[in-house]
């Protein structure tokens, strides 16, 4: 997501200082996005810089005075812009899922340990987001803003669904570990012995790739690879093997 957006998308329902826009960040897409003041601050001189906002200072007798911004047409137009792209995919980091994927180093008690952490924590998420849907409906009203609870609505439910399914996998996966065989666990040596025991598991990974073109290389790939016409050939040839 790009931060120079969420701050002009903020800034299009209002002037607001760098300060606000920092409280309507945590009040409002915390649960998907953060922003601290240390990347407000300069984001807003770059925009002020490149006419995408104007500031003006509203002097305050017994306060500091008030860096208020507002959006410019060029402002408003870049924002419109890039809301009307098809969004980037963001590569997915996981640090629970390299602890699972080396799993076989840990004993079954701590690898059980991980994952019951992770479980408490996204129902710990799906607790906060369940409370969030309400907090949501008198937000908007409050500020005015009832015609967006619609759509900021829709990202809680978004979070809903993602941290529900990760606690049920999460859960699923505590039962998968505690059914395996304990001779898994705190693994040394993984089967490899040696140099040559790790080229032959790389020339068995390039075969495997080769009939499977763009497979382990994230769904953009795989997806553009599976639907061009150099693809058509392989998955014929593919086909006729199954038989």
């Amino acid at each position: 997501m790009s931060l120079k957006h969420a701050l002009l998308g903020f800034i299009n329902y209002g002037p607001m200082t760098g300060y606000e826009l920092k409280k309507f960040f945590d009040t409002s897409v915390a649960h998907f996005w953060n922003a601290e003041l240390s990347q407000i601050y300069p984001a807003l001189k770059q925009f002020e810089g490149d006419g995408l906002v104007e500031m003006k200072v509203e002097v305050q007798e017994d306060r500091p005075n008030r860096k208020v911004y507002s959006i410019t047409e060029a402002g408003r137009h870049e924002l419109i812009d890039w809301l009307a792209k098809p969004a980037d995919r963001e590569q997915v980091r996981e640090p629970i899922l390299i602890k699972v994927f080396f799993g076989s180093s840990l004993s079954k008690q701590d690898l059980i340990s991980v994952l019951q952490n992770c479980a408490d924590d996204t129902r710990t998420a799906v607790t906060y987001l369940e409370h969030a849907h309400q907090f949501v409906d008198k937000f908007v009203e409050a500020i005015g803003l009832q015609q967006e609870a619609l759509f900021w609505q829709l990202t809680i439910d978004c979070g809903l669904k993602v941290h529900r399914a990760e606690l049920e996998w999460s859960e699923d996966a505590i039962q998968k570990i505690k059914a395996a065989d304990d001779s898994i666990f705190e693994n040394e040596q993984h089967g490899y012995d040696g140099v040559n025991d790790v080229r032959s598991a790389m020339e068995a990974l390039d075969r495997v790739k080769s009939l499977m073109p763009g497979a382990l290389s994230g769904a953009d790939t795989y997806a553009h690879l599976a639907t061009s016409p150099a693809a058509q050939p392989r998955a014929k040839a593919r086909a006729k093997v199954g038989r």
